[in-house]
């Protein structure tokens, strides 16, 4: 199946008028150039503007600048606008700094571009189905529930995926088809990180199960969104049952009520308590601190990450923000527990 299908089809909707605008984060990479090639050939079926945005992290030295001129001769030869972004002071920060400010780089690109009048502006990626099935096989291994096993959406915020529906197999045979060239990362061939040896190790030996596991884990992946999207659509219904106090850093819930719920809506109860109290828009507990929340006996103090604190009195699920003063007593016992226990250590040696 050529991928044209999969950005039709995975793009419907998006490209809206009064003036829409695909930014594309393009690496040099086979699959970030299959995408910028084939949005080309959808631009002349739509009515949507594109440009390319490359970030030079400089994390590989003369072969990062060669990306860089790589990109910037193939939008040359597409006849797209393009924009490139660099911060030499990246270099040793490692790829999730690298990731992070390429990201907010991109992000601004996309900004600015909005004030100039485009609307609505896309960011758009070029993950495809086997980095699902890569991100589905990290959370799971971290022991992500529903929401990690949901992996990557082909929408987050004005975040696009469009060939996440794709497999490698077909972005290669487009771009054979094309003839098409695309610069390799030699990151990627090591196996210095966790993706990567997820790739070449772990992910064959389950082809030998399952030749087509990657489709597989695509597939849970979808289900587990939607599953994940109505579980969460029906609990923030339900904390209009909840006592918020933004201010006080406090959130309550009727204990009776709460205890009525399926286990699987009490746990996400409690997780969206804890990011009220908290006010985050990510909840950091982890399985065993959301039971832990569960099995709590009534009047029990639980002291939770993010300096909140759980209680079950006066017939609520309360959670609350320690004062700071309490938070600055915990850390210097935490501290000088951990001191004495190193100093003993040392004497036992």
């Amino acid at each position: 199946m050529p991928i044209l299908p999969h950005l039709q089809k995975n793009l419907q909707g998006f490209l809206t008028p009064p003036w829409p605008l695909l930014v594309v984060a393009l690496s040099g990479g086979r699959d970030s150039v299959a995408l910028l090639h084939g949005l080309v050939q959808l631009q002349k079926q739509g009515d949507f503007a594109l440009l390319a945005a490359h970030f030079n992290h400089g994390l590989r030295g003369a072969e990062s600048d060669g990306d860089e001129a790589f990109c910037r001769d193939f939008c040359a030869q597409l006849g797209v606008e393009f924009f490139c972004g660099r911060a030499a002071d990246l270099v040793g920060g490692g790829e999730n700094k690298a990731r992070e400010r390429r990201y907010a780089w991109l992000n601004q690109v996309c900004d600015a571009e909005q004030n100039k009048g485009y609307q609505p502006v896309w960011l758009v990626c070029a993950h495809h189905q086997e980095d699902q099935a890569e991100t589905l096989l990290l959370h799971l291994l971290r022991g992500s529930g529903t929401a990690g096993l949901a992996a990557m959406r082909r929408q987050n915020g004005r975040l696009l995926r469009p060939l996440l529906t794709a497999s490698r197999l077909e972005i290669e045979s487009y771009l054979a088809a094309h003839n098409l060239n695309w610069r390799e990362d030699s990151t990627n061939a090591g196996l210095d990180y966790t993706r990567n040896r997820l790739r070449h190790l772990l992910l064959p030996l389950l082809k030998e199960f399952n030749p087509r596991v990657n489709l597989a884990l695509a597939q849970t992946a979808e289900v587990a969104a939607a599953e994940k999207d109505f579980l969460q659509e029906y609990a923030q219904r339900h904390m209009q049952q909840a006592m918020l106090d933004a201010a006080e850093g406090a959130a309550a819930y009727p204990l009776s009520l709460w205890q009525k719920e399926p286990l699987a809506i009490q746990r996400l109860l409690v997780r969206l308590l804890w990011q009220a109290a908290r006010q985050c828009p990510v909840c950091s507990l982890s399985f065993e601190q959301t039971e832990a929340v569960i099995n709590l006996l009534p009047h029990k103090t639980l002291h939770l990450p993010g300096g909140v604190a759980a209680v079950k009195n006066d017939g609520w699920l309360k959670f609350f923000c320690l004062p700071a003063a309490e938070m600055s007593r915990r850390r210097a016992k935490s501290r000088g527990g951990y001191e004495k226990h190193e100093k003993n250590g040392r004497k036992k040696i």
